[in-house]
C-alpha cells in the first residue's frame, strides 16, 4: 500500500474513531483505582526523529548520517523524507500515561481518537514514573488472554494465508507457512495472515469458559461477583480476577497458575489394583512440581486428580478427530466404548479390555488428555506482574470492534462479529490490491462478505471500518 494510501486510510479510521468516542463516552470503563493505573496508548499516527550519528563504512571511513529532523507521520516510514537516512526512531505509543479521574481518561480518547488503548492490570503509586522501580508497585489483577491464535482451530486452514516472497517465486496458499519451506522453491521467506471467522472466535469463547468455570470459579473456588470478563475486540477474551487475595502474588505464583490451568508437568502412572475385575489399572497422578504451593494454598486447589478422568473421557469421545499417530490411536478408536466404560466407572480404571493399549500407552494417553483439557491461555500475560491489556469499552485498531464488557450470563449468546459493531453509517467503497492476499470470506453481522482479490466493492461502513483496520483495503 502506497504512502498517500496509508495516510489515507489511517486519517479516515481516526476521524472514525473520534466520532465514536465523542458519542459514546458513557461507555467507556472506569478501571478500579483509576488513579493507580499506567496507561498505554496507541496512536494513528507516528512520531519520527533523524538522529544525527557517526557511521563506520567497510573500509573504515567515518560517515556522518542524519539529519536531526522530526516530524509526524501517518504511516509508518523506514527513511528520513529529507536526508533518506535509515536509521530512523519511529514510535506510535505513548506510555507511562495517568488519569486522575474518568472524565481526564475519556476527554483524552475524545481528542486522541487512540488506535488502541491499555492500562495495567497492576496497582502503581507512582504510575506515571519512568521506570517500574520508581512506580513503586502495589499489586495486581490476575489477568488471563484466551487468544484464537494460541488454540491451533481448523478453520485456519480455510481463513489465513501466506504467500511466498522469494524474488520470481509465486507460490501460495492457505493455513500456515509451510515449516519445511516453500514447495516451490524451497525459501522460507513468506508474507502470512491470521484471519477470523466464527468457528475460532467460538473456540475461544469455549476455552475461556473452561478456565472460568472449571478452574477460576470450581478449582480455586473464587468469587464470580469478582470476575470479570470482556471480548478483546479481535481474536479473543479477556478474564480478570479482582479478588484482593490474588493481588499480592508474584510471577512466580502466577507461573504456578499458569501451569495448574494448562496442566504443565503432569505425569500419569497406571497402577494395578487386584481388588478390580480383571485387575484394572487406576489412575495415579503426580507433578514434577508439586501443587499446591504456598502461594496457591489459601485457594484450597483440590488438585487434578478428579480431572485426569473427565480430560481422559472427553479426549476418548473425541478420538476420531485425533491427527497423532501414536500406535495406541487405532486400537483406542476400536475400543472407544470400552474404555469409556472403565473411565466413567467409580472409581474411574483403565480397562485391561482395551487390546492393544498398554501401561505406557496409557500414560501417553492420560498426558495428551490433560494437554487438551487444560485451558489454552497466554502464559506471559498472567504471570506478568506490570501487563497491560484492553480498555473494556474502547475500540481496538484492529478491527474497529468494540472491546466489550461481558458477564457469565452474556457470554454465551454473545457473537463478537455482530455485537461488538461499533463504527455504522452510509456506505464506502474501497479497494482490494491485485498484490495482497485473498480476503477470505468473513460474516460481519448478518451478511458474508468476500472472498476478495484485486478489485473494488461498496461495502456497509461496518464492514469497510474492518477491511480498513485490518490493513487489507484502501479507500478507493
Amino acid at each position: 500500500m502506497s504512502y498517500q494510501a496509508e495516510e489515507t486510510r489511517s486519517k479516515f479510521l481516526r476521524l472514525m474513531f473520534h466520532e465514536y468516542y465523542r458519542k459514546h463516552r458513557d461507555t467507556i470503563d472506569q478501571p478500579d483505582k483509576i488513579h493507580t493505573r499506567e496507561f498505554g496508548i496507541e496512536s494513528w499516527d507516528y512520531t519520527w526523529r533523524c538522529p544525527e550519528r557517526t557511521e563506520i563504512d567497510d573500509s573504515g571511513i567515518k560517515i556522518k548520517q542524519g539529519c536531526g529532523s522530526q516530524g509526524i507521520s501517518f504511516a509508518r516510514i523506514v527513511k528520513c523524507p529529507k536526508c533518506g537516512s535509515k536509521g530512523l526512531q519511529v514510535n506510535n505509543w505513548k506510555r507511562h500515561v495517568g488519569f486522575r479521574t474518568q472524565k481526564a481518561l475519556i476527554d483524552e480518547l475524545v481528542m486522541s481518537a487512540a488506535h488502541s488503548v491499555y492500562h495495567s492490570a497492576a496497582f502503581y503509586k507512582i504510575p506515571v514514573a519512568r521506570t517500574m522501580d520508581e512506580k513503586e508497585w502495589q499489586g495486581a489483577e490476575l489477568v488471563f488472554d484466551i487468544d484464537a491464535d494460541h488454540l491451533s482451530s481448523p478453520c485456519s486452514k480455510e481463513h489465513d494465508a501466506w504467500k511466498c516472497n522469494t524474488a520470481g517465486c509465486t507460490e501460495s496458499g492457505m493455513g500456515a507457512p509451510p515449516i519445511e519451506g516453500c514447495p516451490k522453491c524451497g525459501e522460507t521467506n513468506f508474507s502470512s495472515r491470521k484471519w477470523l471467522c466464527e468457528k475460532c472466535l467460538d473456540d475461544a469463547k469455549q476455552s475461556t469458559l473452561r478456565v472460568y468455570d472449571k478452574f477460576i470459579v470450581e478449582d480455586f473456588g473464587l468469587d464470580p461477583e469478582l470476575i470479570q470478563l470482556n471480548y478483546s475486540g479481535h481474536r479473543g477474551y479477556h478474564i480478570r480476577v479482582k479478588d484482593p487475595r490474588v493481588f499480592k502474588l508474584d510471577s512466580r505464583g502466577r507461573v504456578e497458575i499458569v501451569h495448574y490451568i494448562t496442566g504443565t508437568g503432569f505425569r500419569i502412572v497406571p497402577t494395578k489394583d487386584d481388588s478390580l475385575q480383571n485387575r484394572h489399572r487406576v489412575i495415579i497422578i503426580a507433578r514434577d512440581m508439586p501443587l499446591p504451593t504456598k502461594e496457591l494454598d489459601q485457594f484450597n486447589v483440590p488438585g487434578w486428580g478428579n480431572r485426569v478422568a473427565d480430560a481422559m473421557v472427553e479426549f476418548i469421545r473425541s478420538i476420531e478427530l485425533y491427527s497423532g499417530d501414536e500406535r495406541w490411536a487405532k486400537p483406542l478408536r476400536t475400543h472407544r466404548e470400552e474404555a469409556l466404560k472403565g473411565l466413567l466407572r467409580t472409581p474411574p480404571v483403565l480397562s485391561a479390555n482395551v487390546k492393544g493399549v498398554g501401561e505406557k500407552s496409557w500414560q501417553e494417553i492420560a498426558v495428551r488428555a490433560v494437554e487438551a483439557f487444560g485451558g489454552e491461555i497466554d502464559a506471559p500475560v498472567t504471570h506478568d506482574i506490570h501487563r497491560i491489556i484492553r480498555l473494556i469499552g474502547s475500540l481496538n485498531g484492529k478491527t474497529g470492534f468494540s472491546v466489550t464488557s461481558l458477564t457469565r450470563d452474556t457470554i454465551s449468546e454473545f457473537n463478537p462479529l455482530r455485537d461488538s459493531i461499533a463504527i455504522t453509517g452510509e456506505t464506502l467503497k474501497v479497494v482490494f490490491p491485485e498484490k495482497g492476499l485473498m480476503v477470505p470470506k468473513i460474516r460481519i453481522g448478518d451478511e458474508i462478505y468476500g472472498p476478495y482479490h484485486d478489485e473494488t466493492v461498496e461495502l456497509p461502513m461496518a464492514a469497510a471500518v474492518f477491511m480498513l483496520c485490518k490493513g487489507v483495503a484502501k479507500i478507493a
